[in-house]
């Protein structure tokens, strides 16, 4: 709680106390208490407000004084119910009853006056520490944007305890007792002492226990609880996984703490290294390495971890006890869950949090919770099961009867804990509907603790024939139906959401990918390359190694027709050589080489395999030459240039392939609208226009769902105009290269639902024509998309839930809450020169998330009294439904004259960061907002 609550109570004491109806009860004593409170509350907001500007909040001491006195305040506000006591004199007043409520009142009042006349006694200390502290400019808090926006509705039952503990063992809680004698003394030299001795240390935390005990679900809790927050300034987290990649561990942290381009790529281990030890040095830190599997990873990695004497902390998950043990003497043991915990988890998740349950599933579920083991992953899966089983009482008494079988054994035979768990889970396989299993077989196809963007997840098992056509919905919706019951089952989580609150990224834990692979392996379906197993035909290869794995040698003889698809997931894969295709490859359906880079173009056998349904590439240079005509069975082709500066030159005619629905090339690849008609087609990224090309005509594509439109030269309004009839399309983003006006189009498609622009440096008054878009849901505006210093909406965004601004030089925004009547996500992203959000977003009933992005603290300070008006409006009726996230948020707020240019050198860093995410495949939903989560969703158990 911040001073938003002396805000609080100022308006309490000069807006309610003093209405003249309530004056004239109040005798002359309680009127001189409300107007000496009024004064004290002024002075202690101006003191907060200023402390907040000019404290380093490196400075432990400090940081604890100005919460203790802000705290003494907050709880006195909580504690006496002044609100509860002011109704009593409302009522007094009507009912003749006055003079005792008032008398209450002025009891309160006077308490309220004391407390914060005590805490005002150390406002002299906190002032002279502050003085002495060397002033540090422009102090940056530093923070992933993903773990800002937490999931919500997760189900997460038997780790409170956990969470304090080791909450304590990484921020070392001070006895406050101890720090209000020390503070009496007035004795700041042993103040520093009590509060900075504990932690000048680098330490490291391991927590440890079985795979699917929690260990990754209870050090994220720990990572992103608000103490935890608030006591370091960086915080950065990665996943090691079995194999390290020491590159990639760098690399994902460093992303976290500061901007970064494609270009690191380029740059080798020692100079990432160097980088990343230089961006901790003298900070406090929080590192959170997830699933550490040898001592050889962190030994490879702990160099980087600079010792700053701060307190910083590295907080590690790890199977392995000998692991943890080389790691730290006093690692953490992660418990098993009780049988009371496993119960509430699986009656919360199968029938909501506060159901009834009736009894006869309660005395069947009692008795499946015991089979369960300790595990939260069994729980969740088996959960996740009965969940799909809720209306057959018969599927509960069979899993309950399958679990007593597999925790039986003879007392011969030594009881295989991991075989159990794995038994376990297994009946959540063994359950799912046949049309589900050989998509969820799919997921062994993914390495271990890899992130699978769901675009192209759903592409690919399109591209399978996996999918049972359905009469009222695309292939696309019914493989989304399909995701959505394998997330159900808890067999598949969720990893990230878009700021539109859908999936856009999954993952699958390590435990059920061994049940994945195993049945995909044992129905000869997968075979995955490495570095430690012969290479052989199957339907599936999964290449997960750094070399190039398909040779003459390995697969030149193979068998006809048994290799179906090939997808590649090494790391660093060049590749010049102009041999692929052999006889045994002719009847491919899926070739994933997105992430090898070819430098040498492309082989030009490629189209020869005439059964491709999917093709991805990465390359560089001219692909003019490739016949892709040939590929008539092509249905999503990805082409891209893996280095930035070598753009790649491709055929114009692309979009003529007759069963193509989806299509992404780089942003200045010229292509053409196709020469007839192609109802296929449904997402085109980029579509590239310039003056000089002839005016395209929409109608050619008239089931398009999602098209990116990149500008180059200058265009009439109109020119665009065939826009208008594209009945189906939902999503459309603009972006402009070299011209010197951008024009929105006359008209839009009339069900357009996500508008994205870029670089089109709109004047704010064009608003208003997007205000008119009568489905529009989500809006983002990137990168100067709008330019002003002022925003006064005339138009109603009447369905708009979720806006995004990220880099404006936006300063006044004046608006209210009849503009966004049902918004409900708002996320700023670099808007240095605004300095609050509108107040009026209070009255928005909908507003559930608003995320603050490198931006200064005023911005932060109006979004936490929108929430704390916002609590106060509700805190009788309901919880506050706001959160407020903040990244990356400046402490200090520069003075900046108006011609000073707006972007900083940090700005430019992270421009070019987007803008190579920009160049990916998925990056049209570059702003995750990971919060908001469906009930379905499932615990990341790790």
């Amino acid at each position: 709680m911040d001073f938003d609550v002396v805000t609080t109570l100022i308006k309490i004491v000069d807006q309610h106390l003093m209405e003249p109806k309530l004056l004239s009860s109040f005798d002359d004593s309680l009127l001189e208490t409300i107007k000496l409170l009024s004064a004290k509350l002024c002075f202690v907001q101006a003191f907060l407000e200023e402390c907040k500007t000019k404290m380093n909040h490196r400075d432990t001491c400090a940081n604890i004084l100005y919460e203790t006195i802000r705290d003494k305040v907050a709880r006195r506000y909580e504690n006496y119910k002044i609100e509860s006591k002011l109704r009593m004199v409302y009522f007094g007043v009507n009912w003749g009853e006055s003079e005792f409520v008032a008398s209450e009142l002025h009891l309160t009042l006077k308490q309220v006056l004391r407390d914060i006349e005590e805490a005002g006694e150390w406002i002299p200390l906190l002032r002279k520490i502050i003085t002495l502290e060397p002033k540090k400019e422009d102090i940056t808090v530093c923070d992933t944007y993903q773990n800002a926006l937490e999931t919500e509705n997760e189900v997460i039952v038997g780790f409170d305890s956990d969470i304090e503990t080791i909450i304590k063992r990484l921020t070392f809680l001070y006895s406050k007792s101890k720090v209000f004698t020390i503070l009496r003394s007035n004795d700041i030299d042993k103040l520093r002492e009590y509060v900075e001795n504990p932690l000048v240390k680098l330490k490291v935390i391991p927590l440890v226990g079985e795979g699917g005990i929690g260990k990754t679900t209870l050090a994220r809790r720990v990572y992103g609880h608000l103490i935890t927050i608030g006591s370091f300034h960086i915080r950065a987290w990665v996943v090691v996984s079995q194999v390290h990649n020491l590159k990639e561990m760098l690399i994902g942290l460093l992303r976290c703490i500061s901007p970064i381009t494609s270009e690191i790529y380029n740059i080798d281990e020692a100079q990432i290294a160097e980088q990343l030890c230089r961006s901790l040095m003298g900070q406090k830190y929080l590192i959170f390495l997830d699933d550490i599997w040898t001592t050889a990873a962190w030994d490879a990695i702990q160099g980087c971890f600079p010792e700053n004497s701060n307190g910083s902390r590295i907080l590690v998950t790890t199977r392995f006890v000998e692991v943890a043990e080389y790691l730290s003497a006093n690692p953490y043991h992660v418990k098993y869950q009780t049988i009371e915990d496993r119960w509430e988890l699986i009656s919360r998740k199968v029938f909501g949090q506060g159901q009834y349950v009736p009894k006869k599933y309660e005395i069947i579920g009692k008795h499946i919770v015991r089979g369960c083991s300790g595990l939260p992953l069994a729980v969740v899966v088996i959960a996740g099961l009965l969940a799909t089983a809720k209306e057959s009482l018969e599927i509960w008494k069979d899993v309950a009867e399958t679990l007593v079988g597999i925790n039986t054994y003879d007392g011969v035979n030594t009881y295989d804990s991991n075989k159990t768990i794995s038994n376990i889970l297994s009946l959540g396989y063994n359950y799912l509907p046949s049309h589900l299993k050989p998509c969820f077989h799919y997921f062994g196809v993914f390495p271990e603790d890899n992130v699978i963007p769901v675009k192209r997840l759903i592409n690919l098992w399109v591209a399978e024939g996996f999918l049972i056509p359905h009469k009222y919905m695309s292939l696309e919706e019914v493989a989304e139906s399909y995701l959505d019951d394998l997330i159900n089952r808890s067999l598949i989580q969720i990893n990230e959401l878009s700021i539109d609150g859908k999936v856009k990224s999954c993952k699958i834990h390590d435990r059920v990918l061994e049940i994945c692979v195993r049945e995909a392996i044992n129905g000869n379906t997968l075979f995955i390359i490495n570095d430690n197993h012969a290479t052989k035909a199957s339907h599936w290869l999964s290449c997960q190694t750094s070399h190039w794995p398909i040779t003459q040698a390995n697969y030149g003889n193979r068998s006809l027709d048994k290799i179906h698809s090939i997808l590649c997931f090494g790391k660093d894969v060049y590749h010049s050589k102009c041999r692929l295709v052999y006889p045994c490859l002719e009847m491919l359906r899926v070739l994933d080489l997105s992430l090898v880079k070819w430098s040498r173009c492309m082989p030009s056998e490629i189209t020869d395999l005439v059964h491709l349904r999917y093709l991805a590439l990465s390359t560089i240079g001219s692909l003019y030459k490739l016949r892709f005509f040939k590929l008539k069975n092509l249905l999503t082709l990805i082409v891209t240039s893996w280095m930035e500066k070598c753009p790649l030159q491709l055929p114009c005619d692309i979009l003529n392939l007759s069963e193509l629905r989806h299509l992404h090339v780089d942003k200045r690849c010229s292509q053409y609208l196709p020469s007839s008609v192609k109802e296929n087609l449904q997402t085109l990224y980029w579509l590239k226009v310039a003056s000089s090309d002839k005016q395209p005509n929409f109608r050619k594509v008239p089931n398009l769902k999602e098209l990116g439109i990149y500008i180059e030269g200058q265009l009439v309004p109109s020119y665009l105009g065939s826009l208008v009839y594209l009945h189906v399309l939902e999503k459309l983003k603009f972006e402009v290269g070299r011209v010197e006006r951008f024009y929105l189009p006359t008209d839009f498609p009339p069900n357009l639902k996500k508008l994205t622009l870029r670089y089109t440096y709109l004047p704010w008054k064009e608003m208003d024509k997007i205000g008119k878009l009568p489905h529009l849901e989500v809006l983002k505006l990137k990168d100067f998309a709008f330019c002003g210093s002022k925003w006064e909406p005339s138009k109603s965004f009447r369905k708009l839930k979720a806006l995004l601004i990220s880099r404006s030089n936006l300063k006044h925004w004046n608006t209210s809450s009849n503009h966004f009547p049902v918004l409900e996500r708002l996320v700023l992203r670099y808007c240095w020169e605004l300095k609050e959000v509108p107040l009026e977003f209070a009255d928005i009933g909908t507003l559930k998330l608003i995320v603050l992005e490198c931006c200064y603290s005023s911005l932060v300070t109006s979004a936490n009294q929108i929430y704390s008006a916002k609590k106060y409006l509700l805190e009788e009726i309901a919880p506050c439904p706001l959160r407020v996230r903040k990244v990356r948020t400046k402490v200090e707020l520069p003075i900046i004259s108006e011609d000073e240019s707006v972007e900083s050198s940090e700005v430019k860093s992270m421009e070019s960061s987007e803008s190579s995410e920009e160049e990916s495949m998925e990056s049209s939903e570059d702003e995750s907002v990971g919060g908001l989560c469906r009930l379905s969703c499932v615990c990341g158990i790790q």
